[in-house]
């Protein structure tokens, strides 16, 4: 049984009691995962924006000397939206959006959002529930038109889908509105809700990310302070899960209906999760900011590009150059071992050659040594045999 001081729709998840199961117990400050995820998301953003703003200034500052007026004042890289939409469905909100770079050049910043309707307090539960609260981190980037280089008669009629591709997803437009910057960007969001506008009601968490699109416009200016329009929406997916209640006004109390409530799932469609007709709140109008061309930019990041380029072109003919060396010196090297493989052939050819003829002299020479060792040998014995023979006649 619900306590009559009892507040409407507050997280964690109900719990149940011993006379019926009810929603929303009361509790002193907010809840604990609701506040880590917030903490989670703002320590993300200081740190996010920190990061990208200490890579990026440097690189921006550098072009200061060049163009002063191209390098803005920290706090006109701030801005302070909020949305009337919301504030019409008794929601109030607040974000803040910084730009990542001080040139009015940058294309890119980085915002938070917070829509807070929660804990409403009242002595007696309320048949009509409406509760929601939800932090929302999106980044975008900036773009203008400029007039296009084709050009048509106003009174030539065009199609649909031409009309969309030559006027509206481009750039380069017929009639382009300089005062306008237009923006694109991607969110995620969290948050809880609790509605009940019938006989049953829907309370649970939800998880999202998605698309943002829209432009915005100067409004009105001060001396310093400046107020813009922004038109603009959300479109992305949902990822969440509930329980469904209902309201027992003998009780005073929420009880749970069983069996309808549903884990976590993803929304087969995607959801309109943000309509803005917001005003915004600016050091600098967004006429000095987010501008088109830079050419003091352009042109040092040509001469950049030029130096990159004569850089890379001279390190590779050095690369090309190195390499016919290697090439010449393996080729010199190759006919080098050549024609020694050829001075040690010939040197061979020439030693076996010397060493035939050797041979060939030796076996000519043998044979006439042999006849004239023959011819003596007959010479020695026609002189023995005659010398016997005249010992035989003087023996006589």
């Amino acid at each position: 049984m619900r306590n009559k001081d009892a507040k409407v729709g507050t997280f964690p998840i109900w719990r149940k009691y011993k006379g019926a199961s009810a929603i929303g117990k009361k509790r002193n400050g907010r809840n604990l995962r609701t506040e880590l995820l917030f903490v989670l998301l703002l320590i993300f953003f200081y740190s996010f924006g920190a990061l990208e703003c200490s890579a990026q200034a440097l690189a921006v500052r550098k072009t200061a000397v060049e163009k002063k007026d191209s390098i803005m004042p920290f706090k006109s890289r701030l801005a302070v939206r909020t949305n009337a939409i919301d504030w019409l469905c008794l929601l109030p909100n607040v974000a803040v959006e910084f730009d990542l770079t001080p040139s009015c050049y940058n294309k890119i910043t980085v915002g938070m959002g917070v829509k807070w309707n929660w804990e409403t307090s009242q002595k007696y539960l309320p048949s009509t529930v409406y509760n929601l609260f939800d932090v929302r981190l999106e980044v975008r980037r900036y773009w203008r038109t400029e007039l296009s280089q084709v050009h048509r008669s106003d009174k030539e009629k065009v199609s649909f889908l031409k009309w969309l591709r030559e006027d509206v997803f481009t750039r380069q437009r017929q009639h382009p509105r300089y005062w306008r910057a237009y923006y694109w960007g991607i969110y995620t969001n969290l948050g809880n809700y609790s509605f009940k506008f019938g006989k049953e009601g829907v309370q649970g968490y939800t998880y999202g990310a998605g698309l943002s699109a829209g432009f915005g416009i100067p409004l009105y200016g001060y001396k310093n302070h400046f107020v813009d329009l922004e038109l603009g929406g959300s479109v992305g997916c949902v990822f969440t899960r509930y329980d469904k209640y209902g309201f027992d006004a003998e009780s005073n109390c929420y009880p749970t209906l069983v069996g309808k409530s549903k884990g976590w799932h993803v929304l087969p469609y995607p959801v309109i999760t943000d309509l803005r007709v917001a005003f915004v709140y600016r050091f600098a109008s967004i006429k000095d900011k987010y501008k088109l061309v830079d050419h003091v930019k352009q042109a040092a990041r040509h001469e950049r590009e030029m130096k990159r380029k004569n850089l890379n072109d001279s390190i590779n003919e050095a690369r090309r150059l190195r390499k016919e060396e290697k090439a010449l010196l393996k080729k010199n090297e190759a006919e080098q071992k050549k024609a020694k493989t050829e001075q040690k052939k010939t040197e061979q050819k020439k030693e076996l050659g010397k060493e035939e003829s050797e041979a060939s002299l030796k076996q000519s020479v043998k044979p006439k040594k042999e006849k004239k060792n023959k011819k003596k040998n007959k010479k020695g014995a026609t002189k023995d045999s005659k010398s016997e023979g005249r010992k035989d006649e003087n023996i006589d």
